[in-house]
């Protein structure tokens, strides 16, 4: 299992993370849910000591010291990270990139050719990464970690950029790893996709866990809901703010 218990992150005054635990567990998907700002990003970067906290990231039941490098090579080993920005070595082709990424006894050829083949990359894996179009860029940034494989794979906004062609195939793709036993972790504002992949689901609002719930517990507490209606019951107050605002505009209007 991979555990993020972050007992708190303050940003200022007004926001703040405190006393949550993240579980992501071995063949299932952990969805996380919440609205820009909500804090999913914090605690997505928190897992890989990329900011500061108060708390802890455990690894198979090991408790990492995340300024070490030899626990950070662990995780690393383990864990592939899909950030939402893809900052790549633009100069470089998609092929270039690829074997820059994976040392020479790790090199799987036919699994790059099959990912290159499934997201319709192949024909561009010679062009120079700044050439590429936004879609091909995200691809090329979520093949070069798909390639190793994985005990998990936690993915940040995995769907910015993509066709709805490659976000099938994306759903199909993350399916098929965690049946194969891979944990995952995604955290995304695209409700539809998250919706059929989740064993577990999570979301945030203002730092705050409004449910905590594996999919059997939501359907029992949700049933015949789709995620679209569980996520606004959830924020049930914020909707209703909606509502009113929306009303505001009809007597607008009449005036």
């Amino acid at each position: 299992m991979l555990t993020l218990q972050l007992q708190e992150k303050t940003y200022s005054r007004t926001f703040s993370l405190r006393h949550i635990q993240l579980n992501v567990e071995k063949g299932q998907t952990m969805l996380l849910l919440g609205h820009n700002g909500a804090g999913k990003t914090t605690m997505i970067q928190a897992m890989f000591g990329l900011t500061p906290f108060n708390g802890y990231v455990s690894l198979h039941g090991e408790q990492l010291n995340l300024q070490s490098s030899a626990h950070i090579s662990l995780l690393k080993k383990h864990v592939s990270y899909i950030p939402d920005d893809h900052a790549l070595f633009d100069y470089l082709t998609p092929r270039e990139y690829f074997q820059l990424l994976q040392l020479p006894h790790e090199q799987d050829v036919t699994r790059e050719e099959t990912f290159t083949n499934l997201f319709e990359l192949s024909p561009y894996m010679d062009q120079p990464i700044a050439q590429l179009s936004h879609g091909n860029q995200k691809k090329t940034q979520i093949i070069s970690q798909l390639l190793r494989p994985c005990d998990y794979y936690v993915f940040d906004e995995p769907t910015n950029g993509l066709d709805p062609d490659m976000m099938i195939i994306l759903k199909k793709v993350l399916m098929k790893l965690r049946d194969q036993g891979a944990g995952i972790l995604i955290s995304t504002h695209h409700l539809s996709f998250g919706d059929t992949l989740y064993d577990h689901l999570m979301i945030l609002r203002n730092g705050d866990v409004k449910l905590n719930m594996s999919r059997q517990e939501t359907k029992e507490t949700y049933p015949h809901q789709a995620l679209e209606e569980i996520y606004k019951e959830v924020n049930r107050d914020y909707y209703m703010q909606v509502e009113r605002l929306l009303n505001d505009l009809d007597t607008t209007r009449s005036s």
